[in-house]
């Protein structure tokens, strides 16, 4: 059926005004759709490639020792990262008690990021009082 019969209807032609909003109700639609598809061909920025100058290389082996600290903030989460830094900051070894006070975590917080950080083996920890030492392990101070 026709865009046109459609607009006779039932009860015959319909007035201008009618037709004249028919018509800007399509031109609008028609305009949405090309907007959108111009949206989703368009390459995503995220997905863009490199310049083969700037890709960095992912070999570990080719890192100095001094890139491995790097490599392992680049692998954690943000809260594991934080607590990291903050062990570098003061030497590699920090009580659980203060890194909760300097990052402002809740205690659980700060247990169960450090807990992860043991399961990944960057941190060892050993009981000092009534809280826990918190070092970083050796190869990651180097």
């Amino acid at each position: 059926m026709s865009v046109w019969r459609l607009m006779q209807g039932p009860m015959g032609p319909m007035h201008n005004g009618s037709q004249t909003q028919l018509l800007i109700i399509l031109v609008v639609l028609l305009l949405l759709v090309v907007i959108v598809l111009l949206l989703y061909r368009q390459p995503r920025s995220d997905y863009a490639e490199k310049p083969e100058n700037e890709v960095k290389s992912n070999n570990i082996d080719e890192l100095g020792s001094g890139d491995k600290l790097g490599v392992a903030l680049r692998l954690l989460d943000e809260n594991e990262r934080r607590v990291v830094e903050v062990l570098v900051a003061e030497g590699g070894s920090m009580l659980q008690k203060d890194i909760s006070i300097d990052l402002g975590f809740s205690r659980v917080k700060t247990h169960r990021v450090v807990q992860s950080l043991i399961k990944r083996g960057l941190v060892t920890t050993e009981e000092h009082f009534n809280t826990n030492k918190v070092t970083l392990v050796d190869w990651l101070r180097e």
